[in-house]
């Protein structure tokens, strides 16, 4: 196998502002994801990055944002957001942006947030349209309360032409990134690890997760971004990753 391009997640540099981000992280690759929340909102930021030669993804806000809500008002608020935010990613080229699939504050509710979810999901369809990016959303972990844990929900996604972000510290949390893998239909993956039973994001290599056997099995067709809390976590995914994949390592 190859080395293919490895983009980082900004998530690693949430404690820098977005152009600080950026700058750091140009220098390890010319593919990053920026995590368009908190100090690196592009509605409130800008867009600092145009001056650059970087390649693009971004991973949609996600603190104050819910889908799947089940207050019409604020659905339609959060898909308001995501059309804004998919502007932004078409002004600076970023082909895919990823959208968590909200959840439901209270179990009582789980079928009506349910309901939300798939009307969001036909409003993704057409900001799609409209902006020229798309849409991937990403299967979520462990918290009970999120909807797409599990691989039976990607019909909903590709029979719409929406897209799907396969995280795959999130599979390992739910025992089915196997399942996920076999399942197919993504177009965007998240690296991270972890041991278990926590979202860790902890660098490649670190946790609990098979990466030898997986970067085999991930589809050709995909992006591949690192997503770490930590930089150094980022440059330890970037050194033991991009081993496997020119198959230093077995």
């Amino acid at each position: 196998m190859t080395t293919r391009p490895l983009f980082i997640s900004t998530f690693c540099c949430m404690d820098h502002p977005l152009a600080e981000a950026l700058a750091i992280l140009a220098s390890r690759t010319r593919h990053i994801e920026i995590l368009a929340d908190g100090p690196h909102d592009l509605l409130h930021e800008g867009i600092p990055c145009c001056g650059n030669t970087c390649s693009y993804s971004v991973h949609a806000p996600t603190s104050e944002i819910n889908i799947a809500s089940v207050n019409e008002h604020m659905r339609c608020a959060s898909v308001s957001v995501l059309g804004n935010v998919m502007a932004a990613c078409a002004r600076i080229g970023a082909e895919h942006l990823v959208v968590h699939p909200g959840y439901a504050a209270y179990e009582q509710v789980h079928s009506r947030s349910y309901a939300s979810l798939l009307r969001s999901l036909d409003d993704l369809v057409l900001l799609q349209e409209e902006h020229g990016v798309i849409a991937c959303v990403e299967n979520m972990g462990g918290w009970e309360c999120c909807h797409f844990r599990s691989p039976e929900f990607i019909p909903e996604l590709t029979s719409r032409g929406l897209g799907f972000t396969l995280d795959c510290g999130h599979a390992r949390l739910n025992g089915n990134l196997d399942a996920f893998l076999a399942a197919g239909g993504y177009y965007h993956v998240h690296l991270h690890d972890n041991g278990g039973t926590n979202d860790d994001h902890l660098a490649c290599g670190d946790g609990t997760i098979d990466f030898s056997g997986l970067v085999q099995k991930i589809s050709p067709m995909a992006t591949l971004v690192v997503e770490t809390r930590e930089l150094a976590a980022a440059d330890r995914s970037l050194t033991y990753l991009s081993s496997l994949m020119n198959g230093e390592q077995t």
